[in-house]
């Protein structure tokens, strides 16, 4: 257990050496979408870095993710913290999600969509179960080459995306979402609502 939790820290700590620190990328996130309630989804909880985020703000969150090894380190990582009962790990394909359309006042996607092998199925369950504010966050050019270093030095490669983010922009204001964008070091988030922008 200890030692997940090392090895995700030590990580942590090589992107922030080379520009990407996620914490406080994860924080940006959380500034520009102002989210509050408990009616939270986040797809795609990889390594649970916005999951910690979102609960140590004090929101209830349900997380869902096909890989279970990632989601054994977000579990370890949450317990550690004493966060988890604040989030909710389900086992689930973002591409069939099991929800009613409107199940979410917030819906929170960072650094999946990337990873998606059908990013359009996922848009549109995303899209499905929201209810006011749609949150997909992902890496822009800089982000990606950090990304690919630190994949290097572990003898990895990263994925390249299907879908672009300027994609994403508009195949969410084609699905009638007032769309804004915030750019930050490593990321672009887009943020968008259901009708008007409160």
């Amino acid at each position: 257990m200890d030692n997940l939790i090392k090895q995700d820290q030590d990580r942590l700590r090589l992107f922030k050496k080379y520009g990407y620190d996620i914490p406080r990328a994860r924080q940006f996130i959380l500034t520009k979408a102002k989210i509050s309630g408990e009616g939270i989804l986040e797809v795609g909880t990889g390594k649970g870095h916005m999951a910690v985020a979102l609960a140590k703000s004090g929101l209830k969150v349900v997380s869902i993710d096909l890989d279970r090894k990632a989601q054994d380190v977000s579990r370890l990582k949450l317990k550690s913290l004493k966060l988890d009962k604040t989030v909710s790990l389900k086992h689930m394909d973002a591409e069939r999600l099991r929800y009613k359309d409107n199940s979410f006042d917030y819906v929170i996607s960072v650094n999946f969509i990337h990873h998606a092998r059908n990013p359009v199925k996922c848009l549109k369950e995303m899209i499905r179960v929201v209810k006011n504010k749609l949150i997909i966050a992902d890496l822009n050019k800089r982000g990606e080459k950090v990304m690919k270093k630190v994949h290097a030095l572990n003898g990895h490669s990263h994925m390249a995306s299907k879908m672009s983010l300027p994609g994403v922009k508009e195949y969410l204001k084609k699905a009638g979402l007032v769309v804004r964008v915030y750019r930050d070091v490593c990321q672009t988030v887009i943020i968008a609502n259901r009708g008007a922008v409160k």
